[in-house]
């Protein structure tokens, strides 16, 4: 298989969900040997542990960027999280985690923070931007709200996760977004059997330079979504461009110096097949 790079990988616990889900950045490694994946952006999960608040925020931020530093070649930029229920403590935490730690913007997932894509990430955005930075939003109803923030703050970079996941979202995004161009896409997560819309029907309405491959993980099989951009009616070039080419645009944004590593990666430990893809959405038969 072609080398992929993974732009939506989160690392961390999910306790807001039973039962609980997650990985470590060991077994992170592991799953992306498994299946060519030679490198990865990496994000804390949302829902996770926040019985100390903000303080359990930094120590989220501190997992990404301590992994970032020890395996530059396979994570070569981080996000932190962003929560709006710390209000400015939570904007400080990520500005230091972007000016001490070297991560390079944040993720956000309203549904599990209890949020909108609303006014409430402003304060989060603008540190952001006074970075030229990334952020990985999560839809959360239409796509305008992210095109929006696209038009107040220029200087930051999105992806909008799972732009896959439904027609619904494929279409919106479409009508919102195509013209936008500091937004990009991942195909996290794209659903089997609906064949009334595909990839290709996303790169003919946003173009083949801005979708990229992201695994979600811990929460699914991502071997899905290579079966199905292996599998689709795209040209050789476009398939390589959604599987790391375009990825690696995006990173050397940010790390201009940086080169991926196609050599396999070594996980420091070998997991079962099973232990390997418990996710609890579809799995690859």
């Amino acid at each position: 298989m072609r080398p992929y790079i993974d732009v939506h990988c989160h690392v961390g616990m999910t306790v807001s969900r039973a039962p609980v889900i997650g990985q470590s950045v060991g077994k992170c490694l592991a799953r992306m040997a498994s299946a060519d994946v030679i490198g990865a952006i990496l994000c804390p999960t949302a829902g996770g542990p926040q019985a100390r608040g903000v303080l359990d925020s930094r120590a989220q931020n501190e997992v990404i960027a301590n992994a970032c530093r020890k395996y530059p070649e396979r994570f070569p930029i981080g996000l932190g999280i962003a929560e709006v229920r710390h209000e400015q403590p939570g904007v400080d935490e990520l500005d230091r985690a972007m000016q001490e730690e070297g991560l390079v913007g944040f993720v956000c997932h309203p549904a599990l923070s209890g949020h909108s894509l609303g006014a409430e990430l402003h304060a989060f955005l603008e540190v952001v931007a006074m970075h030229n930075g990334l952020c990985l939003l999560h839809q959360a109803g239409s796509t305008q709200n992210i095109a929006t923030y696209a038009d107040r703050f220029p200087s930051i970079t999105f992806i909008i996760g799972h732009v896959s996941m439904s027609k619904a979202g494929q279409l919106d995004a479409i009508a919102h977004c195509a013209k936008q161009e500091n937004i990009w896409y991942d195909v996290a997560q794209k659903p089997v059997g609906d064949e009334s819309w595909d990839l290709a029907h996303l790169v003919n309405n946003l173009g083949n330079e801005q979708i990229m491959f992201g695994s979600d993980l811990p929460y699914y099989d991502f071997r899905l979504v290579q079966s199905q951009i292996e599998e689709s009616q795209l040209d050789d070039e476009t398939k390589e461009r959604i599987a790391y080419k375009n990825a690696v645009r995006l990173v050397q944004q940010f790390r201009p110096d940086w080169v991926p590593i196609l050599t396999p990666i070594t996980p420091p430990q070998n997991y079962s097949e099973v232990e390997m893809w418990d996710a609890n959405g579809a799995r690859l038969k």
